[in-house]
């Protein structure tokens, strides 16, 4: 057992709030440690030259909290500490994302163009390109227009 260890189970033994199964391990430290031996007889000590007569009222302890609150140390959230990591870490999945919706916006674009063009044979695309743009009865006009004349 370590010092820091058996001062907290000196403190708890003073309080009555130690577990009979770490009695036997602090009587074993207490047997081998001289300073702790010492604390322990510093906690009796002060507690016969400063016998406890009552309970602290609660505008006492109301008092004390306050206190505490006060001097204790702003606690930070733990997120924050990883800040720049964070950061970094959604300024590269930002990247990636433009990177990558960039790369692939090209390929489907120019593969459509090219599946539409390769359908066709070479006449096709010319008649294609005349045709595009005329209304249904445009194109019924010309489809008799051409077998009238032939």
């Amino acid at each position: 057992m370590k010092c820091n260890e058996a001062e907290k189970l000196i403190l708890l033994q003073d309080s009555g709030e130690v577990v009979r199964e770490q009695l036997g391990a602090l009587a074993t430290h207490l047997h081998d440690c001289d300073p702790c031996r010492r604390f322990q007889h510093a906690m009796v000590e002060s507690k016969n030259a400063f016998p406890f007569l009552e309970e602290p009222s609660a505008a006492v302890l109301n008092n004390v909290k306050r206190e505490a609150r006060w001097l204790a140390p702003e606690k930070t959230a733990k997120i924050l500490a990883f800040k720049p990591v964070l950061a970094l870490a959604a300024s590269i999945l930002i990247s990636l994302g433009i990177f990558f919706t960039a790369l692939s916006y090209n390929s489907i674009g120019l593969e459509l163009m090219m599946t539409e063009t390769e359908l066709l044979d070479a006449s096709d695309q010319i008649v294609s390109v005349m045709y595009d743009g005329l209304t249904e009865d445009d194109l019924a006009f010309n489809f008799l227009m051409t077998y009238e004349e032939g």
